[in-house]
């Protein structure tokens, strides 16, 4: 079984760009934007842009609720954030 997973790991990947990697729509983000999280299953998920770091490319994001209340913040890259109007 080790064998198997060294053998796996070991062998050379050719990394493509996804959508996120080949696009600029980020840079155009701004706190107080609302956006979206390049995540599986996000559909009608949104977030609201809390605090920009660029420095390091990233945001501070905090989820918005249907209900209004306080939603969980994440500390996320700025190349996974995609704006939308709301």
């Amino acid at each position: 079984m080790v064998n198997l997973l060294k053998k796996i790991f070991e062998r050379p990947y050719d990394w493509k760009k996804n959508g996120h990697d080949t696009t600029d729509q980020w840079k155009s983000v701004r706190v107080g934007d609302t956006v979206e999280f390049a995540m599986t299953v996000t559909e009608e998920v949104l977030y609201s842009v809390e605090a920009l770091y660029p420095e390091t490319s990233e945001a501070m994001i905090k989820r918005k609720t249907m209900d209004g209340s306080q939603g969980e913040t994440y500390r996320v890259g700025l190349v996974m954030l995609r704006p939308v109007k709301a």
